[in-house]
């Protein structure tokens, strides 16, 4: 009985490791301001909730508000069904949904992991290219972004699903900051975004507080400042 006990004791020891590093996927409904040259444009709504058997649905909604929305109204959904495998977080279906009174965009993308494939549906039109795994979707970045932070402050890069083709997104640690969010101070990480080649970045206040949920992203245009500024956020235990 002893030994069979020792022998329990000993497998269950030799698991901790193991379910130590199994991430654990924030749970939450957020809610963020949108700006352009802080002028109100939009709200964008973003939650991540739990479907079952390691499987998660992330949505973004974005609508217009403010002067815009007398000008035009506009609703983009942006959802990524995922799971964690291993460890990893991976996409299974990605889909783009943008509305309104003078057109609708649908883009929907598949995941075959068996096959190592994505198939692509745009317009009437589908098309497959192959990935490597790792391959990210781009709402499913930020998921990824949150917990990679916990585990290291040095650049990251994600090969991502966008636009019909595999493209680099890369994140550069720009050191500690403070951000104030709805009058309160927060302790946040900035990251300057590049994807690919391109010269412009949009930059991200990520706050370890809110397991890094970013609390601002800006960007510059030649047209002025666009402003992505969160406004409440609950997490939700774990399922």
């Amino acid at each position: 009985m002893r030994l069979l006990s020792a022998l329990l004791l000993l497998f269950i020891l030799g698991l901790s490791p193991a379910f130590a590093d199994q991430p654990i996927i924030p749970l939450f409904n957020a809610e963020y301001l949108l700006q352009h040259n802080k002028l109100e444009i939009g709200r964008v709504e973003l939650s991540v909730e739990a479907l079952g058997n390691n499987r998660y649905q992330l949505t973004s909604t974005t609508r217009n508000s403010g002067l815009l929305s007398f000008i035009q109204q506009k609703k983009l959904v942006e959802s990524s069904l995922f799971e964690l495998i291993d460890g990893q977080i991976r996409p299974i279906q990605y889909r783009y949904l943008k509305q309104s009174k003078q057109a609708e965009k649908d883009v929907r993308l598949d995941f075959n992991w068996q096959q190592l494939s994505v198939t692509n549906a745009s317009d009437g039109e589908s098309w497959k290219m192959p990935i490597s795994n790792g391959v990210l979707d781009k709402a499913l970045m930020q998921i990824a972004l949150m917990l990679d932070l916990k585990q290291s402050n040095k650049a990251i890069s994600y090969q991502v699903a966008d636009g019909g083709k595999l493209k680099q997104y890369h994140f550069e640690p720009l050191g500690d900051d403070k951000t104030r969010i709805k009058g309160k101070w927060q302790q946040t990480k900035k990251f300057a975004r590049r994807k690919g080649q391109h010269k412009s970045i949009t930059y991200y206040w990520c706050a370890p507080a809110l397991h890094n949920l970013p609390v601002l992203l800006q960007r510059e245009k030649k047209y002025g400042t666009f402003e992505m500024r969160l406004q409440k956020v609950r997490f939700n235990p774990p399922k």
